[in-house]
């Protein structure tokens, strides 16, 4: 039931049968292609560009930077050409803008640890990706403050037996978020059940990494072409409330947003309605059908 912008009360159907599934509207931490999103269920999104941009989608939360203070060696999808060292200056005055929500930083560059502290003390989020650091470097910085790692696996030195690459200490540390491209192709099944099996859903944001062309001409990835709906129907099988934890509730409380991601009485009426093959029927916005 709802009233308003909000939920009044829920009531659960003992007769649910082929009832659609109601999720808790869908938050997305790095969309490069807003227009991608059309049917997916998202009700609350990061813009992710590698330099500041102008917003005026309502469900545009913010930006998430993906970038330029980033290693080029780990470049993945992303342009090297792009990327600079870190610089104080620049980000305090992308700061002042206040749209920064999240920003992916290499850990290993020069220079890196402040600008850390700096984004935490300015209440945004820093993300480590596109990164060759090893652990005690990633345990540093999370210690400086980072609380995600930005497309967990993807663009990142791999986990070998010997070699302390960034992975361990991501996948291990409780206070890190992981981004998860949760879309069947960024990662194989058993590294998806891998992740979650040692981070549980409470700590598994799904995220899209959207972009208008997803495979490049030479056959790599150059990001996501699923959102919302599509990458909870994929990591259903792992149950529809960890799912759902997964694609609302963990990117919500990361970005501090305390009135979303929850079916409960006094959270924001953001939702995503969806058949039993979850195929969007319907999205609610602030109360709204949209």
């Amino acid at each position: 039931m709802l009233e308003g912008d909000l939920i009044a009360a829920v009531e659960e159907d003992a007769s649910a049968g082929e009832q659609p599934l109601i999720f808790p509207g869908f938050v997305d931490l790095q969309v490069y292609e807003p227009a991608g999103l059309a049917g997916s269920g998202v009700t609350a999104y990061l813009q992710a560009a590698q330099v500041p941009v102008e917003t005026t989608d309502p469900l545009c939360l913010g930006l998430h930077l993906e970038g330029p203070f980033l290693n080029p060696d780990a470049a993945g999808a992303l342009s090297p050409g792009d990327f600079r060292p870190v610089d104080l200056q620049l980000l305090q005055a992308w700061l002042e803008r206040g749209d920064v929500r999240l920003m992916t930083i290499s850990p290993e560059l020069p220079g890196a640890f402040d600008a850390i502290r700096h984004l935490a003390e300015s209440g945004a989020v820093t993300g480590i990706g596109h990164t060759n650091a090893n652990c005690a470097t990633v345990r540093a910085a999370i210690d400086a403050g980072a609380r995600f790692a930005t497309h967990v696996w993807n663009a990142m030195a791999s986990l070998k037996a010997r070699a302390t690459g960034p992975l361990p200490e991501l996948l291990l540390d409780e206070r890190v978020t992981l981004g998860l491209i949760a879309d069947g192709r960024h990662l194989h099944p058993r590294v998806e059940d891998l992740t979650i099996r040692i981070a549980g859903p409470e700590r598994i944001a799904l995220t899209s990494d959207l972009v208008a062309a997803p495979v490049r001409e030479d056959n790599r990835l150059a990001g996501g072409d699923q959102a919302g709906a599509a990458l909870v129907a994929h990591m259903a099988v792992h149950g529809l409330a960890e799912a759902a934890t997964m694609a609302s509730l963990t990117p919500a409380s990361l970005l501090g947003l305390t009135d979303r991601g929850r079916l409960a009485a006094g959270y924001r009426a953001d939702l995503a309605v969806l058949d039993r093959q979850f195929k969007l029927l319907e999205t609610v916005v602030a109360g709204r059908v949209g």
